[in-house]
């Protein structure tokens, strides 16, 4: 799925609402409290749910302009990108890609069939998220 919405507000008030909820979530799972110089390359392991464990890796973090993660479970493989784009001085433009790796064939069957009925509804959220990020400036 990828998504790309322009925004009135700078790139890096974008990126900080992001990395700040990061944040807050590493200290969730973790205890530990990081720096944003620190996240690239930082793994932590996290409870999705009763049965799932998730091992997440930041991949990539650029100040201001891009945040990538992956995060791998029993079944799959999610691999996560936000892009923040200037345009101007107070717009941007946001770009979220995320892509799904299904280890077996009935996982990638499931996951073709709900990303088909539900990707709209994603999307649509997403988009909202942003909005409400944009309200928030």
């Amino acid at each position: 799925m990828r998504i790309e919405q322009l925004l009135n507000v700078p790139a890096a008030f974008l990126y900080h609402q992001i990395i700040d909820a990061e944040l807050f979530e590493i200290h969730a799972h973790t205890g530990r409290q990081l720096t944003v110089t620190q996240l690239e390359g930082f793994t932590y392991q996290k409870q999705l749910d009763d049965a799932t464990r998730a091992q997440v890796t930041i991949t990539k973090n650029v100040l201001n302009r891009s945040y990538h993660y992956q995060t791998v479970t029993e079944f799959n493989r999610y691999e996560v990108k936000y892009d923040m784009l200037p345009i101007e001085t107070d717009k941007s433009k946001i770009v979220y890609e995320e892509k799904v790796i299904a280890r077996a064939w009935q996982q990638r069957l499931l996951d073709f069939v709900s990303n088909t009925l539900l990707g709209g509804l994603r999307r649509h959220n997403f988009r909202k998220m942003f909005q409400q990020i944009e309200k928030s400036y």
